[in-house]
C-alpha cells in the first residue's frame, strides 16, 4: 500500500491499542486485479496483494467525488511545547483580540477515559482533543487529501494573503497550507492549544471560540477554511455570517463537513447491523444535545443567505473499510478503517454518556460494534464529506 500524501506533521503516530494495524488492514483488501466498478461493488473474498499505486489519482476516477444538485435534501500531553507559534509578529495586519495560550486554556476536563477541552465553555465542542484524537485528526487529514487528489480545498482561490483556518484541531491543514503559499499569512483558530509550538514565520495559532463575536477587522480574509467544526456549533447560519463579513470582496469561503448519513447503496448496511444503530443512537444523541450535522442544502443555504455567489456544493462519498473493488478506492477505505475505534469513540462516547445518559461501558460497546462492522467486507458503508464553496461579491 502506498504513503498516503505527505503532510506537514512530525509527530510520531501511536495507533490506538484497539485500531487495526496497517498490515492488519492491508490483508483485508482486494487483489491486484483491477475493474472500474462503483463504490457499491464489492472486494472479490481472496486477499492476497496491496496495492503499491499512489491514490494521489481518486478524483480522475469519478467514483468519489459528485457534484450536488441546488434542490438537494489528566495530563497536558497535548503536543505543545511552547508558545512560539500563537500571535507571531508575521501578518500584524491581521490583529486579533483573541485568548493568548495561558495554563486557563488547558485546564481540560476528563471523562470515559478520555480528555477535553474546557475553554468556552465546558461540553461546547462534543469531540476530545488528547492525543488519541490528535492523530485521529492527522490521519483524516490524509484521508481527506487523497479523496481530493492531494488538494488541500477545492475552491479556486488565486494568491491568498491572508487565510483563516476554522476549527483548526491539530494545525495540520493550516501548516500544509502554508508550506503551500509561503506569501500567505495563515492564522489557525480552535477552542484547544494542540497545535506544534514551533511553526513556520507564515503560520500562527490562537485560541477562541468561533461562535462569539469575531474580533478580526472585517474584510480581512482572502480565503476561509471551515472544516469539520459542526461539532461545537450551534449556529451554523451565524458563523457563515461571520466568515461573510470577515472575507474580502472577491475573496472565497469553503465549507466541509462530515455528514452521519452514511449507506450502503446495495443494501448491505440493514437495520440489524451495529454501524447502522451507531449512526441512529449517535444522531438522536447528537440532536439533544442540538447539534445538527448539516447537509449540502442547508450549507449551500447558508452561504447564499450570507451572501455569497458563485455557490458550488459537492459530496466526496468516502467508503468506510477497504471492501472497494477500484484499488484506489480501496486504499481511501484502508485509511479510513486506520482511525480504529478511536474514530467511533471520539464522535459517539460523549455526545452517547451526554446526550442520553448511558453508561461509558454500553456506549463503548456500540463504538465498538460499528468498527468491526466497517472491517467486514460484506458490509459496504459509504460516509459522505459535503463542501461547499462560494465566493463575495466585488
Amino acid at each position: 500500500m502506498s504513503s498516503p500524501p505527505k503532510s506537514h506533521t512530525d509527530r510520531d503516530r501511536e495507533e490506538p491499542s484497539e485500531a487495526v494495524s496497517p498490515a492488519a488492514v492491508s490483508s483485508l483488501a482486494a487483489p491486484e486485479k483491477e475493474a472500474d466498478s462503483d463504490l457499491d461493488t464489492p472486494a472479490p473474498t481472496p486477499t492476497p496483494a496491496v496495492p503499491k499505486e499512489s491514490a494521489a489519482g481518486i478524483l480522475a476516477s469519478g467514483a468519489v467525488i459528485e457534484a450536488v444538485d441546488a434542490n438537494d435534501n489528566g495530563n497536558n500531553n497535548d503536543g505543545v511545547g511552547t508558545t512560539a507559534g500563537y500571535h507571531s509578529d508575521y501578518g500584524s495586519d491581521v490583529p486579533s483580540d483573541t485568548t493568548s495560550v495561558t495554563s486557563s486554556v488547558r485546564d481540560y476536563v476528563y471523562e470515559n477515559g478520555r480528555r477535553y477541552h474546557r475553554y468556552g465553555g465546558e461540553g461546547k465542542y462534543i469531540l476530545p482533543n488528547d492525543e488519541t484524537e490528535q492523530d485521529r485528526l492527522d490521519l483524516m487529514h490524509h484521508v481527506l487529501l487523497m479523496a481530493l487528489g492531494g488538494e488541500l480545498h477545492m475552491a479556486p482561490i488565486k494568491n491568498p494573503y491572508n487565510v483563516l483556518d476554522c476549527g483548526t484541531g491539530t494545525g495540520i491543514w493550516a501548516l500544509d497550507f502554508g508550506d503551500q503559499h509561503p506569501e500567505a499569512a495563515v492564522t489557525g483558530v480552535d477552542l484547544s492549544p494542540i497545535q506544534p509550538g514551533w511553526v513556520a514565520p507564515n503560520v500562527r495559532f490562537e485560541v477562541d471560540d468561533l461562535e462569539k463575536d469575531w474580533t478580526w477587522p472585517e474584510n480581512t480574509f482572502d480565503f476561509i477554511h471551515i472544516r469539520s467544526i459542526c461539532n461545537g456549533i450551534r449556529d451554523y447560519q451565524r458563523l457563515v455570517n461571520q466568515a461573510f463579513r470577515h472575507t474580502k470582496p472577491g475573496g472565497w469561503t469553503e465549507l466541509s463537513e462530515i455528514s452521519f448519513d452514511v449507506h450502503s447503496k446495495d443494501g448491505t448496511m440493514t437495520e440489524d447491523t451495529a454501524i447502522y444503530k451507531y449512526m441512529q443512537i449517535g444522531t438522536e444523541a447528537y440532536r439533544r444535545l442540538g447539534i445538527v450535522f448539516p447537509g449540502p442544502s442547508m450549507m449551500r443555504e447558508c452561504m447564499e443567505n450570507a451572501g455569497y455567489v458563485d455557490v458550488v456544493a459537492k459530496t466526496i462519498n468516502i467508503p468506510w473499510g477497504p471492501w472497494p473493488k477500484n484499488k484506489k478506492l480501496r486504499e481511501l477505505g484502508a485509511y479510513f478503517a486506520l482511525n480504529g475505534t478511536a474514530g467511533f469513540e471520539a464522535y459517539g462516547l460523549a455526545a452517547i454518556t451526554r446526550g442520553l445518559g448511558m453508561e461509558e461501558a454500553e456506549a463503548k460497546k456500540i463504538c465498538h460494534g460499528a468498527y468491526y462492522d466497517i472491517l467486514n467486507r460484506n458490509i459496504h458503508v459509504v460516509g459522505p464529506v459535503h463542501y461547499v464553496y462560494g465566493r463575495k461579491p466585488e
